[in-house]
């Protein structure tokens, strides 16, 4: 005799209780529901603000950190890169938008004018995202915040990095063995070190888009 079922309400709502924040290390697809230019104030360091959404609606905001005040550029950089192979786009450029943002002043969204970069939103990505857990001081009081890094991008419809994208390979093999690699970073103790810049990329060129110019296969 098989089993039977009634309706149980407080088992229904528990089914609704995910998560809509990414809070672990994985491979997750989806697409950027805003990608922000940002700078910041004290330094001039420059960068782009991605807000990142999977197929299943959870989401994370993760910042590159590109160019430093003086325009020496950061890991951040080859990451954007690395983005724009995956996505087959040869540059981009910011534009006034209007989005409904988190307001820290009043606890709640509010619509904000921003400057963005529309190309890299609304199109299928795949990241694999890394848990880097930082230390800070919260009123006095030591705390960890669990902040997300991007390790490594891939295009979602084939499975292929950048690096393959742009040597026109066929079959992909970078990416498990990326995966296989994946895991949290060691807690980063609280010191007076320079900015962080996401994982899984070297030392960027300083010749900004010119690697792309000759040999693009999109």
């Amino acid at each position: 005799m098989y089993r039977s079922y009634e309706l149980d309400t407080t088992a229904a709502k528990k089914a609704d209780e995910k998560s809509a924040r990414i809070n672990t290390t994985g491979v997750y697809i989806g697409s950027f529901k805003h990608a922000i230019a940002r700078k910041s104030p004290v330094k001039g360091t420059e960068g782009v603000e991605l807000h990142f959404e999977t197929t299943d609606k959870q989401e994370a905001r993760l910042t590159l950190w590109t160019f430093k005040g003086n325009g020496e550029p950061l890991s951040g950089f080859n990451i954007l890169q690395a983005i724009l192979t995956c996505l087959q786009i040869r540059g981009i450029k910011a534009s006034s938008t209007r989005i409904e943002l988190y307001d820290p002043a009043s606890g709640g969204k509010t619509f904000q004018d921003v400057n963005q970069y529309l190309d890299l939103v609304g199109k299928p990505i795949g990241l694999l995202l890394q848990l880097a857990p930082e230390e800070y001081m919260k009123q006095g009081v030591l705390a960890v915040a669990n902040k997300l890094d991007i390790y490594g991008v891939f295009q979602s419809s084939s499975n292929l990095v950048a690096s393959e994208i742009l040597g026109r390979v066929v079959q992909g093999e970078k990416l498990d063995k990326m995966k296989a690699a994946l895991k949290d970073r060691p807690l980063k103790k609280l010191t007076a070190q320079p900015q962080s810049n996401s994982a899984g990329y070297g030392a960027p060129p300083s010749n900004g888009f010119d690697d792309f110019e000759d040999d693009i296969p999109f």
